[in-house]
């Protein structure tokens, strides 16, 4: 484990002895859709930080602590660790009346974790440099060095911690590594996950530690700005908890507060690309990148998503283009739909795009390519179609219950077009081909179920030996079925830059005393690449704990 820790104990004392502030300094903000402030200065006095406009102290605070937590999602983790400081007083605020977690409970409990204790137990070896290697691989050149490496030294060390502390079990998970043609892919044995397959047995397990171990925990209370001295340094935080506002004094402050998936300015201004739905925790709304905008923070990556597909969660018809996001979950394709024989997704012209069997961030992406031809993102509403025998098979969402409301339903694949607005002899004449390549097994224009990446997902769920290619089954069998599917994603993946301590950097490259950041509110430590199962969860948790290593001086 590589935590740089000889330093924290010292910039903890300062923190803690720092309480001038500059008083009435104006706020100048602008761009990407934030409060992006330049830096002031009291005196000429510059810290290691440049200097940044700051709220005027309260006259009175409400609560002092040593460390603050902002979130209860993977920030958590962060306050867990903290809580073994000796002395150390822990606070942790979260937006939420009552979910504690946020997304991250509501997640499938995996966590990217190369080299764990687990791989063990069924027969996997991997390596820190392969682990690197493929982040590094991932990122194309967005990742920072230091990081990755202390990430990589991390992670299997707070993985095998976090289980002991909290008595969760973990187990090597089914999901892989999603990028085949990285070095250092590994296709089995990074995804740690909850043995009970619930995430919400972690959260509830580090609620239940935290209150154990004397945490205050204020729920419904979300961050608003920071405090910070003369010298740019983060001090302390005003919160607001309903109407009132709660002033927290603070050594060292972890934000955690999440992406800004349902902030429509931000998403609007930010986001190149259409999407129409997050499964996010609808609190995330990019409370911590304007906060931390304002004190001159540098945010990265702003553009990047975690992305995933989903179907619409309606008629085909009520489909609106110019919708924004949309808090949606019962529509998800996590490898649960597209990638089964006797189905494919087509665009507006009938055209298939994309190997619908590759992993759900790689296939979104297709999704999204802008079209020199038609000058527009063509692919956007993508349509799912599927035949009689798909029905009969697999589950579709909604008709579980009974209600098929999402799909249009007709006896020919002409008029199955119609209904749903694509061109009926583009439709045609792809199906045509489609089955033909259904019938040799081989998808000869994007080797649909060729990838080892692919196997992974889909071959554990497919009992289909009637099939050259278990992933290419015809669509033949009416009546058939297709519904509008569209780019949506799991979270944001871009904010505030922080380093191989987890400390916030502003737009000259140093840090921000005091202020430390994990999770969907920080720019991905892995270039914005969604590394495979478990990808945020991991990453997130683990420079939570190594920001409460740095900040208290935890050896």
């Amino acid at each position: 484990m590589k935590i740089n820790t000889h330093d924290g104990a010292k910039k903890r004392a300062c923190a803690l002895s720092r309480r001038s502030f500059l008083a009435g300094a104006g706020l100048a903000c602008a761009g990407l859709g934030l409060a992006a402030c330049s830096p002031a200065s009291s005196e000429g006095e510059t810290g290691g930080a440049s200097a940044s406009a700051s709220v005027s102290a309260p006259a009175n605070w409400d609560h002092e602590v040593d460390f603050l937590v902002i979130g209860s999602g993977t920030a958590a983790v962060g306050a867990l660790a903290a809580t073994e400081a000796e002395g150390a007083s822990v606070m942790l605020i979260e937006k939420a009346d009552s979910l504690f977690g946020g997304t991250s409970t509501t997640s499938g409990g995996g966590f990217w974790t190369p080299m764990n204790k687990w791989q063990a137990d069924v027969n996997v070896t991997d390596s820190r440099e392969a682990a690197i290697a493929y982040i590094t691989g991932c990122g194309g050149g967005r990742t920072d060095q230091a990081t990755v490496e202390a990430y990589v030294d991390t992670a299997h060390v707070m993985m095998e911690w976090l289980s002991d502390t909290i008595g969760v079990e973990f187990a090597v998970g089914g999901a892989h590594d999603y990028y085949d043609n990285v070095e250092g892919f590994l296709n089995y044995g990074r995804n740690s996950k909850v043995k009970s397959g619930k995430a919400g047995d972690v959260w509830n397990a580090i609620q239940a530690k935290l209150q154990e171990r004397g945490c205050e925990i204020l729920m419904g209370t979300a961050l608003d700005e920071f405090y910070t001295d003369a010298n740019g340094s983060v001090i302390g935080v005003k919160a607001l908890q309903g109407g009132k506002e709660v002033n927290i004094k603070a050594g060292a402050v972890l934000m955690g507060t999440g992406g800004f998936d349902h902030d429509p300015e931000m998403t609007r201004e930010n986001l190149p690309a259409p999407i129409f739905y997050s499964n996010a925790a609808q609190t995330n709304t990019g409370d911590g990148h304007r906060a931390a905008g304002r004190i001159n923070a540098k945010l990265g990556l702003m553009s990047f998503v975690w992305a995933m597909p989903n179907i619409f969660p309606g008629k085909p018809a009520d489909f609106d283009p110019a919708a924004s996001v949309q808090f949606d979950i019962k529509g998800n394709d996590f490898n649960r739909y597209r990638g089964y024989p006797n189905s494919m997704i087509v665009n507006s012209r009938g055209h298939r795009f994309g190997d619908e069997s590759a992993t759900y961030p790689v296939y979104n992406m297709s999704m999204q390519n802008f079209s020199s031809d038609t000058l527009t993102y063509e692919n956007v509403p993508a349509f799912f179609i599927c035949d009689s025998t798909y029905v009969e098979t697999y589950e579709l969402p909604g008709m579980g219950e009974g209600d098929a409301s999402w799909f249009e339903q007709a006896d020919t694949i002409e008029e199955l077009a119609e209904k749903l607005g694509i061109d009926a002899a583009g439709l045609v004449a792809e199906v045509a081909k489609f089955n033909g390549y259904a019938q040799t097994g081989v998808d000869e224009d994007y080797h649909r179920g060729e990838k080892e990446s692919s196997k992974s997902a889909w071959l554990k769920n497919i009992d289909r030996p009637d099939l050259a290619n278990p992933m290419i089954g015809p669509v033949e069998k009416g009546p058939f079925y297709g519904a509008v599917y569209l780019p949506a994603m799991t979270g944001t993946a871009g904010g505030v830059k922080i380093n191989e301590n987890a400390q916030a950097v502003n737009n000259d490259g140093e840090v921000i005393p005091g202020l430390y950041a994990c999770g969907n509110c920080t720019a991905s430590i892995a270039g914005g690449a969604y590394l495979g199962g478990g990808a945020t969860l991991c990453p997130g948790a683990t420079m939570a704990y190594i920001a409460a290593h740095h900040a208290l001086g935890i050896s």
